[in-house]
């Protein structure tokens, strides 16, 4: 039995999870001059830490299951905060490039299970406030994204870089507590794989859907975090200082949609359609207006391109609305995050590729509108309503 207790020291477990799931990502690129006056990084292992992220949450999608489905989330959860904080340390004290590169893929490995088990935590915990807790563990995950590089140069500065990458491991830490609460509920979340009673997820419509989705949002995010500067500088004609305050723009407008998708795809359903449509046409006005719009406008279009990943918040809900069983949950968010951070690795070397091969930015941007054309087949299929365990019966 879940008691009231149980469900306040779970609601500390999501928050403090959410608000640890990107502090590794952001953390490190601004502080790689200081990194470079004690240990040599070359060219090749920047590159690498630019798509360590999308390739560790990739690899983390198909580690989570098994885990979760023979000692349970919270034990699996415990286990993946250990490997976040042991990589923030192993970051702090690196002797070369790469430690630096082993750290940081085992945070971001840990990082890669929790963005997978969260939505069953919330799930079970929380099975009737879907909408209110994914919205606020949402949000906590987006300003998690923005902690890392807020705080790196100021704290680098103030003491040293080491310092800089090994305070994440402190909040890391305080995660322990309210799981190690919850120890005692942890259960096995899926059937055995020896069962035949369902299809496997792949063959589910929505999940595919839900997938697209966040492979879409995907894309947008991790190519414009790696590229997106670079292309504005080179491509729209802006300085190097206006280039970084409009990729923090354009991270900016992840914060609302936050906030409001979870909500009002929860409590209204037949808005989840238009959220999707939505995310297309601001996509489609960001990249176009790239390749054809006004440079005086470059603002706007990185602003429509900010929205073009509203749909991100809308799948990590969906997870929950279109599944009846937490083992659903698990095995769609686990299919979903694998094949959208596997399609962010390709697309961010993919799009670098073009780059060298055709000297400039239109067929990267031309790519990146071809994606964004995925979510006319989202939108018509979560338009139908369908469940997924109901599409996986046999």
């Amino acid at each position: 039995m879940i008691t009231t207790a149980k469900r306040w020291w779970a609601l500390a477990a999501v928050a403090l999870l959410a608000i640890n799931l990107r502090t590794a990502v952001s953390s490190i690129s601004p502080v790689v001059s200081y990194i470079q006056q004690n240990i040599s990084l070359p060219i090749v292992t920047i590159g690498l830490m630019g798509i360590a992220a999308p390739l560790a949450f990739a690899l983390a999608s198909s580690l989570s299951y098994r885990p979760a489905r023979k000692l349970g989330v919270e034990k699996t959860l415990l286990v993946t905060v250990v490997m976040i904080i042991l990589g923030h340390l192993i970051r702090a004290f690196a002797w070369d490039a790469t430690a630096l590169f082993a750290g940081s893929l085992l945070s971001l490995l840990g990082m890669g299970i929790g963005n997978v088990l969260l939505p069953v935590l919330v799930r079970k915990y929380f099975p009737t406030q879907v909408g209110i807790i994914s919205s606020f563990y949402i949000t906590l995950t987006a300003i998690s994204a923005t902690m890392g590089s807020f705080f790196a140069v100021p704290v680098a500065e103030i003491s040293s870089w080491r310092f800089s990458l090994g305070q994440w491991a402190i909040l890391a830490s305080l995660t322990l507590l309210p799981l190690g609460f919850l120890l005692g509920n942890s259960r096995p979340e899926v059937k055995p794989e020896s069962d035949s009673s369902q299809k496997a997820i792949w063959r589910s419509p929505t999940a595919l859907a839900i997938a697209g989705m966040q492979a879409v949002t995907s894309v947008f995010g991790y190519v414009s975090f790696a590229w997106l500067p670079l292309l504005l500088s080179e491509h729209s004609n802006q300085s190097v200082i206006a280039s970084g305050a409009l990729l923090s723009l354009f991270a900016l407008m992840g914060l609302p949609s936050s906030l409001i998708v979870p909500l009002l795809a929860n409590r209204y359903p037949a808005s989840q359609q238009w959220i999707v449509w939505f995310s297309l046409v601001a996509g489609l006005t960001g990249t176009l207006g790239l390749l054809f719009g006004d440079q005086g406008l470059t603002w706007f279009w990185v602003i429509a391109l900010g929205f073009g990943p509203t749909m991100f918040p809308l799948a990590l809900t969906m997870f929950n609305l279109r599944s009846r069983e937490r083992s659903t949950v698990l095995a769609v968010s686990a299919f979903g995050q694998g094949a959208s951070y596997s399609t962010a690795t390709i697309a961010v070397f993919t799009i670098g590729i073009l780059r060298e091969l055709t000297g400039g930015w239109e067929a990267a941007i031309w790519l990146m509108l071809i994606f964004c054309l995925i979510s006319i087949f989202v939108a018509l299929q979560i338009g139908r309503g369908k469940i997924i365990d109901d599409e996986l019966v046999r």
